[in-house]
């Protein structure tokens, strides 16, 4: 239950960071490619600060905790990319993403228990 609720944190986090990003590209002569930086990048602060927040919460067990919120951050969002944008990234980009987004879970899961 912890745990869903930091992923739920994590995705709205992440869609409100996305939607500056884009107005913020939208509104001024920045280049789109900066866009993939940015949401990269701030997944990696959202998914933190949300497992941070969530660890903190618990008291305990952050590592764990983060992990399954990266965990969980990345299939969801595998999933609903697939359905809006059907061609399927590789098996090496989800991995990847994967790994990505569990590694920052768990640092910030780390971080939220010894704060």
């Amino acid at each position: 239950m912890i745990a869903g609720r930091g992923i739920a944190c994590s995705l709205v986090l992440a869609v409100l960071l996305t939607l500056l990003a884009s107005a913020t590209v939208y509104f001024t002569d920045l280049d789109e490619r900066i866009l993939f930086w940015s949401v990269n990048g701030g997944t990696f602060v959202v998914l933190g600060l949300a497992s941070f927040l969530t660890a903190k919460k618990a008291g305990a067990h952050g590592l764990l905790y983060g992990a399954a919120i990266g965990a969980g951050y990345a299939i969801l969002t595998f999933i609903v990319g697939l359905l809006a944008f059907p061609p399927a990234p590789g098996a090496g980009a989800f991995f990847k993403r994967l790994g990505f987004s569990v590694l920052a879970g768990a640092c910030g899961g780390i971080l939220g228990v010894n704060s």
